[in-house]
């Protein structure tokens, strides 16, 4: 029996900031163009700072191919992102710094990778080269095609997400449930106030759509809500229904009045 232990060994560095902006806190050029991957983490302790940390899991294959995914804890005040560049023969992992952090600053990278990135020491040089990756600090993100953010929004092909599921894309499922509220039965109470036709052929030549239905221009600014809007189409087609079994009506006490004369 061939018994084989692996051991990963970890790697610290002590850093600092001078200033907002893009910094290079590790590169890679042992692999041919900057080819490798790894995890590089970020992270504060002691001072007048609590602990904060980024993790950023990243790859570089050849000169036009990068990946990365980040999560940090950290929803201000240190970091707003983190991406991968490539100059030359070297790839870089860089953050992007949103103050000046002098100390308590640290880097850690965990050497289980493909030609792992070595780290930077002392004052972190500034970014720059050609971008293959990149994703914004939330609480998750793969290359800002998803995204957990901090307030538990979750964004799909965008990472700015301002509702609980937003997708920047087509979606495809098998059913979509919409739960609401004051379905409009009410439309068939004795009491409601039905419009007379006039009125709604004076309102659509006034504003170009049914009362009620929101106009194509604030469709297309601010789309609809599903269960909004279906509430309202079923509304329109009960008042229509009302109204054709009022056409209904007069056409059969026309059709007896013709009947007996």
């Amino acid at each position: 029996m061939l018994i084989v232990e692996l051991t990963y060994a970890q790697t610290t560095s002590s850093v600092s900031v001078d200033g907002p902006g893009w910094k290079r806190v590790a590169y890679n050029r042992l692999g041919p163009a900057g080819r490798g991957f790894g995890k590089i983490t970020v992270f504060t302790a002691g001072g007048s700072n609590a602990p904060r940390y980024l993790d950023i899991e990243w790859f570089k294959d050849w000169s036009v191919t990068g990946g990365i995914s980040v999560k940090t804890n950290s929803n201000s005040g240190f970091w707003t992102g983190a991406r991968v560049t490539f100059d030359s023969d070297t790839c870089f992992i860089e953050v992007n710094f949103s103050k000046a952090i002098p100390n308590n600053l640290s880097l850690l990278s965990d050497n289980y990778g493909w030609y792992a990135a070595q780290l930077y020491s002392g004052p972190l040089p500034n970014g720059g080269g050609t971008v293959r990756a990149e994703a914004r600090a939330a609480r998750f993100n793969v290359e800002n095609q998803l995204t957990v953010a901090y307030n538990g929004n979750v964004g799909v092909g965008t990472a700015t997400p301002t509702s609980k599921l937003a997708v920047n894309g087509n979606i495809r499922a098998r059913e979509i449930k919409v739960e609401t509220a004051n379905w409009p039965d009410y439309v068939f109470q004795k009491d409601y106030e039905l419009k007379s036709l006039s009125e709604v052929e004076k309102y659509i030549n006034e504003n170009g759509h049914l009362p009620e239905i929101p106009k194509a221009e604030e469709v297309e600014a601010e789309g609809v809500s599903l269960g909004e809007m279906n509430k309202l189409l079923l509304k329109k087609v009960e008042e229509l229904t009302l109204y054709l079994l009022e056409q209904d009506k007069r056409i059969r006490e026309l059709e007896e009045n013709q009947s007996n004369p």
